[in-house]
């Protein structure tokens, strides 16, 4: 049904602030949905039924023509048409002859704001049937999906423009109107270069010219419009995507950099996958079945007498970014002290900690490890 409530009271307002005359607005079922006369609303127009039945204009001239009818003045009341169809009919009150040229304002106005609805729903629907290809591609699970998706992406109108930025905005307000979302895209779709698709009722994705996201104000400028309208929603920053192709793997970047920050800074809202890359290969390997075999290397750690000790020192070291002196100074401990627990950590795994890629697979199992066992307690806590 194309006249809604909120349609039908902006033609009664439109109307009413140009000609200063009472206006209805009575449905397809004869039914008075908007009007000047806030008492009127509800009340079943039986001059409007006929109308609807002839599709043709009514003028009733007098209050005795009036009471031949129920819930009716004296006015025009004129059908507005929609392929062949009546889909509401506009009424005017007053004396006819003096509000002729007034009613045709407002059947003017009527006409005006159905023609831009039924314009932006089109609009809308392309929108939709262009998000729905999207989201085909992006999940195609084969090159031959990810062609055929793309092809489809392409005969529908749409164009990326490369090098491009995928921005994903991930909705957690529990409960939002519908309308919310819609006034959110139609913002977001009004900032410079940005093509904007609905993903899922709770996911927007944002394309944006790589040159374009190195301006510092854009983060701002989405908060500016997010902040007023929802309770609670996360942002992420995927990677530069070069070629169509790669804009499928930087929309999953930037989808992935979310559900891992959520879990290692919640207190974030803003998450960037150039900056938090490892935490997200980190991640992927939790589901991998490599994760018990780098689970495993801190467990030997655990069986040294001084386990605990030792896996305190290897995490702060590997915070040190490897360096001796300032692991050794945080842990107020003598530096031949820690190159002792470092020598009895590789006794352990086999793994030494002064190498770079032995250092890599340490680091591996310690964020492993530390996934499925958090920390009760600061470390200093622990060591002492």
């Amino acid at each position: 049904m194309l006249l809604t409530e909120k349609l039908a009271n902006d033609i009664v307002t439109r109307a009413m602030g140009i000609i200063h005359h009472n206006v209805n607005v009575i449905n397809s079922q004869g039914v008075i949905i908007a009007s000047g006369e806030k008492k009127r609303i509800g009340e079943t127009h039986e001059v409007a039924v006929e109308v609807i039945r002839c599709g043709k204009r009514i003028t009733i001239y007098n209050e005795n023509e009036a009471s031949r009818y129920s819930n009716v003045a004296p006015g025009i009341n004129h059908p507005i048409m929609v392929a062949d169809n009546v889909e509401l009919v506009i009424g005017v009150s007053g004396d006819p002859v003096i509000i002729q040229r007034y009613a045709e304002l407002a059947i003017l106005t009527a006409e005006l704001l159905i023609k831009q609805e039924i314009e932006r729903r089109s609009i809308n629907w392309q929108h939709r049937l262009r998000d729905m290809l999207f989201v085909q591609f992006i999940e195609s699970t084969t090159p031959m999906q990810g062609r055929s998706a793309l092809l489809k992406l392409h005969n529908s109108g749409f164009s990326f423009s490369l090098p491009t930025i995928p921005v994903i905005i991930n909705i957690e307000a529990i409960q939002y109107r519908p309308e919310i979302l819609d006034s959110i895209i139609t913002e977001l779709s009004a900032m410079e270069k940005s093509d904007v698709l609905l993903l899922n009722s709770r996911e927007i994705l944002m394309l944006f010219p790589s040159t374009f996201y190195k301006n510092e104000s854009f983060i701002s400028h989405l908060h500016f419009i997010l902040d007023s309208q929802l309770s609670q929603y996360y942002i992420g920053v995927g990677v530069q995507a070069d070629t169509e192709e790669h804009v499928r793997d930087a929309v999953h970047f930037a989808r992935s950099v979310i559900d891992v920050g959520r879990l290692t800074v919640p207190e974030k809202q803003v998450f960037l996958f150039k900056e938090m890359a490892s935490l997200c290969l980190f991640n992927e390997l939790e589901n991998s079945y490599l994760f018990n075999f780098f689970l495993d290397i801190c467990n030997k750690i655990l069986l040294h007498d001084s386990g605990d000790i030792l896996l305190e020192t290897l995490e702060l070291f590997l915070s040190q970014n490897g360096e001796v002196g300032s692991t050794a100074q945080q842990l107020g401990i003598h530096r031949n002290t820690l190159s002792y627990r470092l020598q009895q950590i590789k006794k352990q795994t086999g793994l030494d900690p002064t190498k770079f890629t032995d250092l890599i697979q340490l680091s591996v199992a310690m964020h492993g490890y530390r996934r499925r066992y958090p920390k009760q307690q600061p470390w200093l806590d622990a060591l002492t």
